[in-house]
């Protein structure tokens, strides 16, 4: 059973999809809500069934002080009822020592689960041995135990959601990002190289969606432009990029379907926004805006951060856009720590100029997310003034994002690793996917 939360499904539903494909005589049922998990673990452990509790979890859940309290409750009652309780996804893997001592998960799976979590339904079926199954943390005489490091899973290999189930959803093309963005999860979680899904996988799929679910067609990755590539050395490639939307466009307009790309849930890095790319972009999408990932304004923290990009590629990422008739949507995070308010004030300096120009800014707060370098630094409080300047710019519609919301998010992050909650310890265990 599943803890199907809105906020997780992305997560969840290819987990569904590879527990279908490989478990014969496996049920999974899905619980909306916590007292729906209890009783439906309930039903099943009452008809001698072996029950699984899987949660796939991201820390700002934890930080509404009602559901941290009811999961751990809800953990412990379930294990005294014999349920095995599993954890994964982002909080997990970031902090797996939080999540067995803290939370009481009796595993936590570290990374992608499509392999790891099929090959435990399956020791369970067996009367085998799920210590056996790579990817893996418990706690055995009060010590941490990792059964070690698996393979990369290959999307090629996986359903990116359970269609025979009715579920759909934005269809993943990319996992992992070489850049390691020090703020950023994905590349420790997934790894620093792009993969993804073959055209022809991403065809059958996009097909299948228009006939039995929707209209606009979405997908998942890092860095939309990076479609094709494998590290960041290498340049965009315009060709690839065409082969791919060309290839899907042509399957929507067979089904009256609008192609959406570089925006919502996914976006895009500066330096990649070239008249070769949005050139094919403008051909195929559907899409007027387009998201790309700028973070500061501030040179000296684009280095902290190992961005990689300049201020001047966002500025030219701006303009190109502009040219090609796409609204930009600029990223941008405040409360970095160590940030000073001569760094804010460059980020706001590049902010106005966006603005200026015809796009608009996405606001966000630094949070330090368990898993990444910065797990354990402590925000930067920002300024009044400073406040005051985003706070006009979003009054004037030209900017939005739920920044104050995760202004408060991050500081209750920082005390549940002072309590002792999250115990994220980056770089120092070495199970760590870096």
């Amino acid at each position: 059973m599943f803890y199907y939360d809105k906020r997780v499904r992305y997560s969840v539903n290819p987990l569904i999809a590879a527990i279908d494909r490989a478990c014969r005589d496996v049920n999974i049922d899905l619980a909306s809500s916590l007292k729906d998990v209890y009783m439906k673990a309930r039903d099943i452990r009452s008809r001698g069934d072996t029950c699984v509790v899987a949660f796939s979890l991201l820390t700002t859940m934890l930080t509404n002080e009602a559901f941290f309290s009811d999961l751990v409750k809800l953990v412990k009652d379930l294990k005294n009822r014999g349920c095995i309780t599993i954890a994964g996804g982002p909080h997990a893997t970031g902090d797996p020592l939080g999540s067995l001592k803290s939370l009481g998960f009796n595993y936590v799976f570290i990374g992608e689960g499509e392999s790891s979590l099929t090959e435990f339904i399956l020791e369970l079926q067996n009367g085998g041995d799920v210590k056996r199954v790579k990817g893996l943390t418990y706690i055995e005489d009060d010590k941490l135990i990792f059964t070690g490091r698996r393979v990369r899973v290959d999307l090629n290999e996986y359903d990116p959601f359970p269609y025979w189930r009715g579920i759909f959803q934005p269809i993943e093309i990319t996992r992992g990002c070489p850049y390691g963005c020090f703020y950023c999860q994905v590349s420790y979680m997934h790894g620093f190289e792009y993969r993804h899904r073959n055209v022809e996988k991403i065809a059958y799929y996009v097909e299948i969606f228009l006939k039995r679910h929707g209209k606009d067609v979405r997908f998942i990755t890092p860095n939309g432009m990076s479609y094709g590539l494998k590290t960041s050395s290498q340049i965009p490639r315009a060709d690839l990029l065409e082969y791919f939307l060309s290839s899907i466009k042509a399957i929507c307009d067979k089904y009256n379907g609008r192609l959406f790309y570089g925006t919502f849930p996914s976006e895009v890095r500066p330096e990649y926004v070239t008249d070769e790319t949005m050139r094919v972009l403008s051909k195929y999408v559907a899409n007027k805006r387009i998201i790309i990932g700028a973070q500061s304004g501030s040179e000296r923290l684009l280095r902290f951060l190992r961005r990689r990009h300049s201020v001047e590629d966002v500025k030219n990422a701006v303009e190109v856009a502009l040219k090609y008739n796409f609204i930009p949507d600029i990223d941008l995070i405040l409360g970095l720590p160590g940030e000073e308010k001569e760094d804010m004030f460059d980020t706001l300096k590049l902010a106005k100029w966006v603005v200026d120009k015809g796009g608009r800014i996405h606001v966000h707060y630094f949070m330090p997310l368990p898993g990444t370098p910065l797990s354990n630094t402590t925000p930067t409080p920002i300024p009044v003034e400073v406040k005051k300047h985003i706070a006009r710019i979003i009054g004037s519609h030209r900017g939005y994002g739920e920044w104050l919301h995760q202004e408060e998010i991050a500081w209750k992050i920082v005390k549940l690793r002072e309590a002792g909650i999250i115990r994220p310890k980056y770089g120092g265990l070495s199970f760590y996917p870096i």
